[in-house]
């Protein structure tokens, strides 16, 4: 052993190390070294201590504010009684006497009600915003079935006042085709044909409010018989009946006893 430990030593004189010994200052260093490691490996559990601390401190308060949200809380109550629930209170009548509406406004609008009631059917009688007269249904299916096909037939129920009303309100509203079959058909009357008739300037034709004037009231006129197959409508176109405003709607029955109107029914 002591010849190993004399190799060792001549070995190292001839390497570097040559002179060397471990002083007690080499001891000190070591030792040193050996503490400085021990610390360095103490300061991890210390650690992890710490961290675990944190993370259960953060876990029981997350707890804690958890199960204080579920909790109801009365408002108005800092200590959480409950509070007595207050009977519903039954509504407070207004004090206020109402204020009756206006009786002339609901004058008017009783007024406004009734003219709606008599206002005539549209669907029934198409003159209801004419202001010439208003048809019966029977004068309004006879004068819509003959202006499809002309057929006298369809006028042979009707009066010559009526018949007179068809060919009135052909003129007002312009339809000059049906005024002109409205004519007579006795060939010994007629005047003109149906084309000379529709090529008549409209300049030259009576205006809807002519009409309205000339005609005005021949609906209650009074038909008159003549001699043969003739006659006329007596009626006063104006309101205060005046005889000598008297006017007289010349009539013709045809051959199959239907009345007709006379060409210049006003002559």
């Amino acid at each position: 052993m002591k010849s190993k430990l004399t190799d060792v030593r001549r070995l190292m004189d001839d390497s570097v190390f040559e002179g060397e010994k471990f002083t007690e200052q080499h001891k000190r260093q070591v030792h040193n070294r050996i503490t400085k490691e021990e610390r360095k490996v103490d300061w991890v559990p210390r650690s992890l201590s710490v961290v675990f601390s944190l993370v259960l401190i953060i876990s029981v308060a997350y707890l804690l504010n958890t199960v204080l949200d579920k909790i109801p809380v009365q408002q108005g109550n800092p200590d959480g009684a409950e509070q007595p629930q207050t009977p519903p209170q039954e509504p407070i009548e207004s004090l206020v006497p109402p204020v009756p509406e206006d009786s002339e406004a609901n004058k008017e609008k009783e007024d406004a009600a009734k003219e709606e009631e008599n206002t005539p059917n549209e669907e029934e009688n198409e003159t209801a915003d004419d202001g010439v007269f208003e048809l019966t249904p029977e004068e309004m299916a006879a004068y819509e079935n003959f202006s499809a096909d002309f057929d006298t037939a369809h006028l042979k129920d009707l009066d010559p006042v009526s018949v007179a009303k068809l060919y009135v309100w052909a003129g007002y509203n312009q339809n000059y085709e049906v005024e002109y079959e409205l004519l007579t058909d006795r060939a010994e009357s007629i005047m003109w044909d149906k084309e000379y008739h529709l090529a008549i300037p409209t300049e030259d034709k009576s205006s809807p409010d002519e009409v309205f004037k000339v005609f005005n009231n021949i609906e209650d006129g009074e038909f008159i018989q003549r001699e043969g197959y003739r006659g006329y409508i007596r009626y006063y176109p104006t309101e205060a009946r005046d005889p000598e405003a008297t006017k007289g709607f010349q009539m013709i029955q045809n051959e199959d006893g239907v009345w007709q109107v006379g060409f210049m029914p006003l002559q």
